[in-house]
This record gives structure tokens, sequence and C-alpha cells, in this order.
């Protein structure tokens, strides 16, 4: 079975972060997902600081997209979840990945 991005057709380019094609969010949150993780990267060292990292997105997307997101950083992880519609996103930047998305009710 493949992996999420283990195939590199599954990620493209966007904004300096390799994202998982095509994602499921809109333009501008998505746009608004790469922004706040590089500031979020450059704010925190990602290596030590991983929670503080995923807290500063979380916080960002809840003020401005309303509540509740959910935020995932790291270099290896599994993870299956359930999701609103058009509210999950999977890119990476550098080694890094991100998963941010709002729980589905």
């Amino acid at each position: 079975m493949a992996q999420i991005g283990e195939n590199k057709e599954d990620l493209r380019p966007f904004m300096d972060a390799r994202v998982l094609w095509p994602p499921d969010m809109p333009d501008d949150m998505l746009e608004d997902a790469v922004k706040i993780a590089k500031e979020a990267t450059t704010t925190y060292e990602i290596e030590t600081q991983g929670q503080e990292v995923a807290k500063f997105i979380k916080q960002r997307f809840d003020d401005k997209w309303l509540p509740y997101w959910h935020v995932i950083v790291g270099k290896g992880f599994g993870c299956h979840c359930t999701h609103e519609a058009r509210r999950f996103i999977y890119f990476y930047i550098g080694k890094h990945a991100f998963m941010i998305y709002k729980l589905g009710f």
C-alpha cells in the first residue's frame, strides 16, 4: 500500500511547500495554511518545539476560520481521520509534514 507523498506525482509545489494534490481545501485556506506554517517554523524551532508549531497553526486557524481545527506536524507519522468536506490539507515544508483538518461531525 502506498503512503501519502510516497509517489512524487502526489505532491506539487505551492508557495515553497509540496502539497498533496489535489488539496481538499479552498485556495484562500490553502494559502493561509502554508503561510502560517512557514511563520510558525520561523518563530519556533520545529525539531524541539514541534508542539508549539502545531499550537501556533491551530490557534491561527481557529481564529480566522472558526474552531475546531486539528494540526499534526512531524517527520514520520501515520494517520486516518474523518474531516469536514473542503477542510483538509497535507503538505511538506522541507522534511517536515503538516496535516491540518477540521473535524467533521
